[in-house]
This record gives C-alpha cells, structure tokens and sequence, in this order.
C-alpha cells in the first residue's frame, strides 16, 4: 500500500506535513517529529491511512505540546549567524562569510593566523544559501577526513573508506567492511563532540556491537565519554535540524 505524501495536519495557528512511514515488524504505532518538524506516524505495514489518521487525530493534545518545545529548521546562515563558529583539527575556528566579485567558486581560506575561516561566496552565486551549505559541507568532508586520521594513526587503527553525508538523525556510522560514515554537522559542535563520535566508530573497527566489551574500549578511548554522550544527546535535536532549511 503506498503511502500519501500530501497529508498536512493542523496544530493551532499552524499546518505541517504528515508523513505515514510503514516499518517491516512493526506492531504498534507511533508518533514523532522529523527533522523537517514534520510529524511522523510509524505504522504496521498493513496499516491503512484511514487507521493512521485516527491514530493521529486522537493524539493531537500531545502533538501541539511537542510542537512548542520543538527546535525550528535553521539554514547554515542562520545557524553561523547565530553561532559563528564551526570545529577542525581539534580546534574552534572563528566563521566569517564573505561576498566575493573576484572568484567564480567559493572557497575558503584561514586567516588570523589560523584562528578564523572565511567562506568565501561568489557575487555572482545565483543561490547564496545553497552555495554556502556546499561550502560548508565541503569543509566538513576536509576536517573530518584529517580528524579520523589523526585519532586513528593515534590508536593503531585500519579504517576503509571515509563518507561524509547528510544523514537525518544519525552522528556516524561504521561498515562491517571498516568503512565509517560521518554527518557533515559534527563540525557544528564542540571539537571533545566531535571527537566522541569520531572515536565511537574508530571503537566499531574492533567491536562491531554495543557490547560491554564495546563501551570498555570506548571508556578506554575516550575517559569522558559518559558526559560527552550526554551533552551530544542534548544538542541533537536542535543541530540535526540545521541545513533542512536551505
């Protein structure tokens, strides 16, 4: 059965998508937000949409409660507007967007003695926003490719392909074939953030699981990697929302 994708649900003053996802061994449904601030519905695969739009009307005083403590889409402008900083190397650097009439492609460039980067737009950029997030993402994939190469010549590790993508909820992930995958918004986060993560999938290489073996090896990589877990869970929600917007 092939879900609708032109559902909308009303929420006081406000109508947002609703978005029907049927899940193999599912039983029961539920509701959350997506990243887009669209509500979700999971559902059994059987589950017709006329069952799942029940479900959600009978939960609507939940739903308007969520969606006023719900963290806004933010564009990579707006975000750096309002913190301009993003993280490399192990280091902070201070952001600045420039508008350039002399380059036909952004770039970007260090300056200050390294201690700032300058994302360097073209004039002639038909979308600034849009060539900005690629910007920014092409920094991410430069930082994080000598991030995880920096930690893993640190502890002896072998890893495969390196990717850097856009992925909705999850920090990274690792292959059984050793290769690691990394969300290009790590950079919007403190570099002991961005590190944890990056050593969570360097501890998969060893420990394909989330044994007790696993998170041994984690503490031993990473000896604050409780708070750090913590702190990353509560930044989620919010960071994960940045770029849905451009």
């Amino acid at each position: 059965m092939r879900a609708r994708d032109d559902l909308t649900i009303s929420l006081g003053h406000l109508t947002v998508p609703l978005e029907i996802r049927r899940r193999k061994g599912t039983r029961h449904m539920r509701l959350s937000y997506g990243h887009r601030n669209q509500v979700v519905v999971s559902v059994p695969m059987r589950c017709s949409d006329r069952e799942a739009l029940r479900f959600v009307e009978k939960q609507h005083a939940w739903l308007l409660a969520q969606s006023a403590k719900m963290p806004r889409v933010r564009t990579v402008r707006e975000w750096l507007e309002m913190h301009p900083q993003m993280s490399g190397s192990g280091d902070v650097f201070l952001v600045r967007i420039e508008r350039v009439s002399d380059r036909a492609r952004a770039d970007y460039i260090f300056e200050n003695g390294g201690s700032e980067l300058v994302l360097r737009i073209p004039a002639s950029a038909a979308d600034c926003d849009a060539t900005l997030l690629q910007l920014v993402k092409r920094f991410a994939k430069d930082a994080l490719a000598c991030r995880v190469a920096f930690h893993a010549k640190r502890l002896g590790l072998n890893y495969g392909k390196l990717s850097v993508r856009d992925q909705s909820s999850r920090w990274g992930s690792c292959s059984s074939t050793g290769g690691i995958s990394l969300n290009w918004r790590l950079i919007l986060l403190d570099p002991v953030l961005q590190d944890y993560v990056i050593l969570h999938e360097l501890a998969h290489l060893t420990e394909m699981n989330h044994s007790r073996r696993f998170w041994g090896l984690l503490d031993q990589y990473d000896p604050d990697r409780l708070a750090n877990e913590a702190k990353l869970n509560e930044l989620t929600v919010e960071v994960m929302r940045v770029g849905r917007g451009d």
